[in-house]
């Protein structure tokens, strides 16, 4: 059970949920695309875009990148599948519900209702970074809704409780209330250096940030110290589900330890790896068709 403080810290990212979940129905991010969507689980008013027909392949948006940046990805691969790209909890616009715990089962059982809902049976799940996590166990505990795994920047438990100590060696935004006030405050600022830490194509940068900011300046929300407090508080390899896995990794990514690369196929059995050496953290963004390509490979797509 979660302590006083703990209970403190990730109210502090979800006590203007409701109010929050209402003004982004009725501004800015619900206009910014006749794509977007909105769907209200038990404990999430997720916000969502969709276009094209076909196998329904489901992105999950790594904040700070919010919808808007997915233009050119879902232009290229909506002529092969249908496209979803879903806001995380908590993150850009997806606000939750007041008492919402940033959990690992809570928040995975959660997405399973959106994606049953929204997605369907078996679809495609191209999660990325720490949401790989989600994607894994949804398919091992809800293998209906999974069809296959394409999973960018991924990893298994120890793997991403080396890449959290790279990125607060301070255990600052591990800390209850403190971590929550801190990312409050240094949001904005973080984010440029994320980027320039992260992002493989060096003429993107500019563009990532733009959108970032815009996303920010409308209530945008990185609640990463709630997520690291308590849905990264894991221990031990999760079950491998039975549907097929494919590696993604984008070798010049600068905020996961070099060990990290495809960590996935050393814990599980029978995962393909492709490595991209020119792109980093997003690679589905830095060249959508490149990733495409490799995607449609592995789908067995034409």
């Amino acid at each position: 059970m979660a302590s006083p403080l703990a209970r403190i810290g990730t109210y502090l990212d979800t006590w203007d949920g409701n109010i929050a979940a209402r003004r982004h129905r009725a501004g800015w991010p619900s206009a910014t695309s006749k794509q977007i969507h909105f769907f209200q689980s038990a404990l999430v008013q997720y916000r969502y875009r969709v276009a094209g027909t076909g196998r329904t392949l489901v992105f999950a948006a790594d904040p700070p990148m919010t919808l808007e940046i997915y233009d050119e990805l879902i232009s290229t691969f909506s002529t092969h599948f249908r496209v979803v790209i879903v806001e995380l909890p908590a993150m850009g616009f997806s606000a939750v519900r007041p008492g919402y715990g940033f959990g690992f089962r809570e928040t995975n059982d959660d997405l399973a209702e959106f994606l049953m809902a929204v997605a369907g049976r078996d679809a495609i799940l191209a999660f990325s970074c720490v949401s790989c996590l989600a994607a894994l166990d949804i398919a091992e505990r809800y293998p209906h809704l999974v069809s296959k795994l394409c999973l960018i920047q991924a990893g298994g438990v120890a793997a991403f409780a080396r890449w959290k100590e790279g990125r607060d060696p301070k255990n600052i935004l591990g800390t209850p209330v403190v971590g929550q006030l801190a990312m409050r405050k240094m949001a904005t600022s973080r984010m440029p250096k994320w980027y320039d830490l992260s992002v493989g194509r060096r003429d993107r940068i500019e563009q990532f940030c733009a959108c970032a900011s815009k996303s920010f300046d409308h209530g945008a929300r990185w609640s990463l110290a709630s997520a690291y407090q308590h849905y990264l508080d894991l221990d031990g390899e999760l079950l491998r589900p039975s549907q097929p896995i494919l590696s993604i990794w984008g070798s010049a990514d600068g905020s996961h330890p070099a060990g990290n690369a495809h960590s996935l196929a050393e814990i599980y059995d029978e995962v393909e790896t492709v490595t991209l050496e020119a792109l980093g953290h997003t690679p589905e963004l830095e060249d959508p068709e490149g990733v495409l390509r490799h995607v449609l490979a592995f789908t067995g797509g034409d």
